[in-house]
């Protein structure tokens, strides 16, 4: 558990960021769409295939506003043992398109490296990641960082989020992060990020967008 720490300290960096910007600009006011799109968030199931969650609770205090809703979770391969944190974010575009990982965590510290697109197998979905390294006297922590969009057309890594989704009512940001341990991180489509969010993502759809909505 105490490997996870590093990952919720700068996912709620990086959820807090947008918060503060949102009330920089005075750009949130509570609507109807959000609002009942955060509500079906706690839905999503802890159990999915193999990998078992735990619900971080980490909400900030401003979910009342533009930022409609946020969960954080944890979720540990039954049988490996691997862990990743997610974050979903849910509110009106403007807020929910800014502050991404690559920026906010930068600012929390870590050299974050390139970006680069990933499809996830299966899913027509398609993420950024990049992995993030934070170097203290005694201490390093690796990151590594999936996050996109959806406004209920599929999840995309958007060059720029808020060009991408300038008028929809409600927009989702995912962001999936593991610790990287050892001296060679796993990559390519057994990358453990890549085949949680092959489970992860049919049941999230679910639960965002029922009946298609």
């Amino acid at each position: 558990m105490l490997r996870t720490i590093p990952v919720v300290i700068g996912l709620t960096a990086v959820i807090a960021c947008g918060v503060v910007h949102g009330f920089w600009n005075d750009r949130w006011q509570p609507a109807k769409q959000p609002a009942e799109a955060a509500a079906r968030l706690d839905n999503l199931p802890l159990s999915l295939g193999d990998w078992e969650g735990q619900v971080i609770d980490a909400k900030p205090s401003a979910t009342a506003g533009p930022i409609s809703g946020m969960i954080q979770r944890r979720y540990v391969h039954r049988s490996t043992g691997e862990t990743v944190v997610i974050a979903i974010v849910t509110g009106k575009p403007g807020p929910v398109s800014i502050h991404t990982p690559d920026v906010c965590y930068g600012a929390s510290g870590y050299n974050v490296g390139q970006r680069t697109r990933k499809a996830v197998p299966g899913t027509g979905a398609e993420f950024w990641t990049a992995d993030a390294v934070k170097t203290q006297a005694t201490d390093e922590s690796q990151l590594r960082i999936y996050w996109g969009w959806n406004a209920g057309t599929g999840w995309r890594a958007a060059d720029d989020a808020r060009q991408m989704f300038p008028r929809v009512p409600v927009l989702h940001k995912l962001y999936v992060i593991r610790e990287l341990t050892g001296t060679v991180a796993k990559d390519g489509d057994n990358e453990p990020c890549q085949r949680f969010l092959q489970v992860l993502l049919p049941a999230l759809d679910r639960t965002l967008f029922p009946s298609g909505t």
